[in-house]
Formats: structure tokens, sequence, C-alpha cells
């Protein structure tokens, strides 16, 4: 069915498959140097050891979670460019891409636009904006080539880290002192005029450690043809026609730590177009632009008594965005009751959006040893979250006056703003988390935290992981977790929206996980593990239709679904550069009010991939997806979008000149024409072809 795709997914099994059968055949090279015995240590601990699980560093196969480690050498190997590329090959995640070009996440069987439910970390700092709810928004193509590791644990987290942590948790680490000692210069360029310089920095000078980086990226984007939007003749959209996705990002990280005292900051600018337009009506003047900012102050490790640490931290984020949103374009006419009688609209419709959210935060972790093999980690936490300078207007048509067309611009910011001006949420936090050693192979860890809102009742959630040794080179997990989404700014506070409207009386989401994973080492090369999954989730906030207001919908606590899958990973390694992997994820999810499966959610997706150190001069890797069919509801009468796959391919050569590297990649190698889901455009969202990226490396 994928012809050249299917072939290279089968000669990939072929490989693993292979691989397994002479495992035991396989010999490394005995001599080493010292320096490459250094280097494989140091990836094999990196690819091991996960922090998020506990809030300690723990290896994935002791840690009381489903876990996956992602590391810079693994990110480098396989040609990644962005953060949404990364988080495809993990178990259980799908990525898709919004009206506005925005990569947004589902996970295990969620719905397939529910960033919001995943908590996301950047070096430990959590940069969920209130507005949104996720981080995907901001961070989706973040640059991959200052990531030292990522850490992604596929179930709810809130028992350690509170709102947001309903599917699961993401900890984005940079890289710093232990990774670089100098500078470290890269510039890329390739497909839709793109070009990227990348500056990263690290040195330390006894107890000083600084470390950062700056990066710069513009790109065209790519441009497909939408044949269809919403709004088809006579209401003259632009479509037939091609999307916009122009872009250009500044992002800049620093870390300075003296001793245990550390200061983190982050500075991010963007300004891009929409992708297809607010609404689903092709555009294309639409100017989005956003900038974040945080900053944190923490003590690691603080030394009480003999067995008692704390760690105590402050924080401040800012997030501005500023949207100019071409919502119709020009020539726009809008239909009426009356039979070919329609309003024109010659300058189309635009307005202007925009919006800053601030967050300041304290948090006190305390970590007490027991006794040998216990530790008991609690802890409390503050956060106020306060949205303000809240600015709207209209180009070219009354909000207050059933939208009909007036004089160019009106500012509405006063007598209709988009949403409520000012609005304030605190939150209180208290965890407690004990692990305990029980014996040699058996540990159990059991958590629990509770938060409360100013503007809800509070919510408690605990979790149950026991992790059982249970022979030689294999293990067995028993987990069981609840979780929270609290409701974002824009599902409680928007308002004067004549598609979208606000409900300040909404619930938190909630979530009941049951998780059994089990993993084995078949051979000293070959390893492997399987998990079962099963999610209940109820209150979920949905957009039903508002009684009394024609066309709009308005946020409500709705049912919930029941979600049950399994996922499986196999890896062979054979030392250096020459490894084998691939993961599969079944899911299936049904609402439990009409039983109906969850709409656009792949029951099966697969990455198969073999990276190969060819010489000391060359590495190879070619990576494919394989992403099952997406159903649409029983009633539409849009097809099911076709399940798809797609390769990629990337080779670096090294070694060849003193601290340089060339690296070249390609994406979607065949050049594969496919889709990611729409909920309102007829001809959903048309992604990117074939693509080529170049990249030169030097350290100094």
């Amino acid at each position: 069915m994928f012809n050249k795709t299917t072939t290279f997914v089968l000669f990939t099994i072929y490989i693993l498959n292979l691989t397994i059968a002479f495992s035991d055949e396989v010999s490394i090279p005995a001599k080493k140097s010292e320096e490459a015995i250094r280097e494989e240590i140091r990836w094999l601990q990196a690819e091991s050891i996960i922090t998020i699980a506990t809030r300690h560093e723990t290896s994935i196969d002791k840690a009381p979670s489903v876990a996956t480690v992602i590391t810079a050498r693994q990110i480098k190997q396989m040609g990644f460019r962005t953060l949404a590329d990364i988080l495809k090959i993990v178990p259980g995640y799908d990525v898709s891409m919004d009206e506005n070009g925005t990569r947004n996440i589902a996970v295990r069987g969620g719905t397939f636009r529910n960033s919001e439910r995943v908590r996301v970390l950047i070096d430990g700092h959590p940069v969920n904006d209130p507005y949104w709810g996720g981080a995907m928004n901001n961070f989706y193509d973040m640059i991959v080539e200052n990531i030292k590791r990522i850490e992604v644990v596929r179930g709810p987290g809130s028992a350690l880290f509170g709102k947001n942590a309903f599917f699961g948790v993401i900890n984005i680490v940079t890289k710093d002192t232990e990774d670089i000692d100098g500078f470290q210069w890269t510039g890329s360029g390739g497909s839709f005029d793109t070009q990227n310089y990348n500056m990263l920095f690290a040195k330390e000078y006894d107890d000083i450690k600084i470390s950062g980086f700056f990066d710069w990226i513009d790109t065209e984007g790519f441009s497909r043809k939408v044949e269809q939007d919403n709004f088809s003749p006579p209401s003259l959209s632009m479509s037939p026609g091609r999307s916009q996705n122009e872009r250009e990002k500044t992002d800049l990280n620093l870390k300075l730590s003296y001793k245990n005292l550390e200061i983190k900051a982050k500075y991010m600018k963007r300004r891009r177009e929409g992708y297809i337009g607010i609404s689903g009506s092709l555009t294309d003047e639409s100017d989005l632009k956003d900038t974040y900012w945080f900053a944190e102050l923490i003590y690691k490790n603080l030394s009480l008594t003999d067995k008692l640490n704390m760690t105590p931290k402050v924080y401040y984020d800012r997030y501005d965005f500023d949207y100019f949103h071409e919502s119709r374009p020009q020539g726009f006419q809008a239909a009426t009751p009356v039979p070919g009688f329609f309003i024109p609209y010659p300058n189309g419709i635009s307005g202007l959006t925009a919006l800053t959210l601030n967050t300041l935060g304290f948090e006190d972790q305390f970590d007490y040893d027991l006794f040998d093999g216990n530790r008991l980690t609690f802890g409390f936490q503050y956060e106020w979250l306060h949205q303000h300078n809240a600015r709207s207007a209209a180009f070219n048509v009354d909000v207050t006056n059933n939208f009909f067309p007036i004089s160019p611009v009106r500012d509405f910011s006063r007598n209709a703003p988009f949403i409520r001006d000012k609005a304030t949420r605190q939150i209180w936090s208290l965890y407690a988390q004990d692990e305990w050693n029980i014996t040699d192979n058996i540990d159990l860890t059991v958590g629990v935290r509770y938060d409360h809102f100013t503007r809800f009742e509070g919510t408690t959630n605990p979790r149950v992981g026991l992790v059982w040794r249970f022979m030689d080179d294999a293990y067995m997990k028993l987990l069981f977790a609840t979780a929270f989404r609290a409701p974002n700014f824009r599902e409680m506070f928007l308002q004067n929206n004549p598609l979208i409207l606000g409900n300040s009386n909404l619930d938190p989401e909630k979530i009941n996980t049951y998780e059994f994973q089990v993993g084995y080492n078949f051979t000293k090369h070959i390893s492997g593990s399987m998990n079962f999954f099963f999610n209940r989730t109820r209150d979920l906030i949905v957009l039903v239709p508002e009684p009394g207001t024609g066309a709009a919908l308005k946020y409500q606590n709705s049912s919930g679904t029941r979600i049950m899958g399994s996922e499986v990973e196999v890896r062979a390694g054979f030392g250096g550069d020459n490894y084998a992997y691939a993961n599969y994820t079944y899911q299936d999810a049904e609402d439990t009010r009409d039983r109906d499966r969850v709409l656009l959610i792949p029951q099966h997706k697969a990455n198969f991939g073999v990276n190969i150190g060819v010489t000391k001069y060359v590495n190879a890797n070619l990576h494919s997806f394989v992403s099952g069919r997406r159903p649409r509801e029983i009633s539409s009468t849009r097809k099911d979008m076709p399940s798809y796959a797609l390769v990629n391919c990337a080779l670096i050569g090294k070694n060849f000149m003193d601290n340089f590297e060339v690296r070249g990649s390609v994406q979607n190698l065949f050049d594969k024409d496919y889709d990611d889901p729409s909920g309102s455009v007829p001809s959903n969202h048309p992604q990117q072809g074939r693509s080529f990226m170049v990249e030169l490396r030097f350290e100094f």
C-alpha cells in the first residue's frame, strides 16, 4: 500500500530481526580509546536516567512511570529539526497542525489537539502559558541544537507537578558546562528559504558556571494548495489557494551558577503567519507576534541536617501576544437570510487581539532520608497568575452591531473586549512522596498532591508505583495515578466572540490511569519493553452550541472517554553509533456517553529506524514513521483520513577536520502527499513534501 515506503519499513524490520537473531555473534572492537569509552558511557547514562519521574535522578527501569529519554546524540543522528519532530517518535504521542500552523500534541488516544493536557518543563521550569494552557504554541518549533536530552513521562503527573500534567510530562534539558567547554557555532539552510544560526557557549571558572545559547531562524515555510475551506463562493474566500507559513524567531537562554545557587533565564520573540487562518478561512495577511520570557532563582540541596535538604526557588514568567488576524479576505460577502442577497465587505474582515499574562511563583522542596533505602520528598508551591492589558480592535466591521461593515478601524477594548481583562488566579499546593526500596529488587513509590484554586474547589491527586525486578535483566511495573487539568484563561474568560464563548463556571478535567509494564534485556545488545494502559477521563471541556446565540459555541464540562492501549519498544545496540530501534502504539478510545470512537486519532502508530556508524568519518540514519487511519464521526460526509508513512534520512560527516561536522537531512524522502486533520476545513491541512537541510557545526 505504501510502495517505496513500505519497502523501507519491511527492510528495517528485517534488519531488526537479523540483529536479534545474530546478536550473540556480533563483536564490539576490543580496543577503544579512553576518550571513546568515556563518551559511550556518558551517552548510555543519558539514555537511562530521568529526573521528572520522582523529582530526582532515577534510572528508567526503576522509575515509577512509563518513560522515554531522547538524547542529543539521537537528536543529531536522526536529523530532527524541531521539538515537534522529536515528539513524533515517542510511543503514544501524535503531533498535528492547526489552522494557525501550531503543532499540537495528542497523547494516548486523547483528542487530536490537547497540548494543554501535557505539562512541559525547560530545565525543570514549567512553561505552559495561562492563556492556551499548553506550551506547544510557543515551543513546538524550538530548535533542537541546544537540547541535551528530552525526558518524557507517558501517564499522569499531577501528583508531582499539578495542573496540566494530565496525559504526561515533558522535561527539556538544555546543554551546559558538562556538554561543551567554549563555543559551538552552527549554521544551516535548506528548503523554503530557511536559514538558521545558533551560538552555544559554556564555561566553568572554579565554582562559577555559565552556559547558554542564542538562536535565530527565518523561513518562508512550506506552502501547499488548499482546495476548499469553510467559505466557498459566493462568500468569496481565497480558496482554492496556497497556505501561508512564514516565521521568524529569536531564542536566548542563560544558566549561571555559583556553587548551589543558580539563575535560569530565557527570552523568546517570534513573528509568524497564519497557516490557513482564523475560523478556517484561507487568508494571506495574518501576522501573529509572541514574546515570552522567564527568570528563575533556585538554591539546590541546601543542607539543613545530615538527612534533610531543602531546594527553594522563586520564578517569574511573562507572555505577551499581539495577533493581527485577517479572518475574511478582501471581497468577502456575508450571506443573509434573504436568498441571493449578500452583505459586501470590500476590505474584508480583520481584527487585532493582544494580551499580557504574568506568573509569579514560589516553591520549596524538602528531601528527607528517613532510613537507609527510604526517601521522603515533600513541599509546597504558590502561583499567582494574572492577565491584563487586553486590547482588541476590529478592521472594517462593527463588533457591537451584528458585525456590519464600518470605517476601517475601531478599538473595542473598552466596550467589547475579546476577553475579560485583569483576571487573576491563585494556586496553593502541597505535595508529598515516599520512595521506599523495600528489598534489593522491589521499590514502592507513594505520592499525593493537593492543589487549591481561587475559582473552583481544590483537587487531590494520588499515585502509587510498584517496581519489581523479578529476575535478572527483567523488571515489572504496576502503576496507578490520577490527574487533573485546570481550565485555561481562554476557556474561562473569552467573550464578545460570534463563534466561541468562555465559561467562568468550568470545573477541572479529571483522569484515572492504570498501567502495567514489563521490560527485558534479551541479550547484552537487545532490550525491549511492553506496557498496557487504561485511562478513564471525565468532565472534559468541550465546545457545545449555546442556546440563543445563533452559531456561537460555549465551553462546557461534558462526558469523558475510556482509552485503552499498549506500547511496545525494541532497541538493538552494538556499541558506538550502531543501533536499530522500533516502537508500536495501539490505542482504542471511545466516548463514555455515546461509545463512539474519539475522532481523528490513529488506532495504530509505529516508528522504525536504523543508525550506522559507517566509518569514523560518516554516520547514516534512516527512520520511518507510520500512522494508521484516523476516523471521522459516523454521521460525517467526509471520508476517514487515510493511513500514511514517512521516511526521513540523515548523513553526518565528522572527524575529517578538527572540531568540525557537516550534516545533511531529508524529511519525507519519498515526497508522500498527506494531510493533518482539521475539525472544520474540508480539505484538511496539507503537509510538506520532501525537504532538505544542510548544517555546518564548528567548535572552538
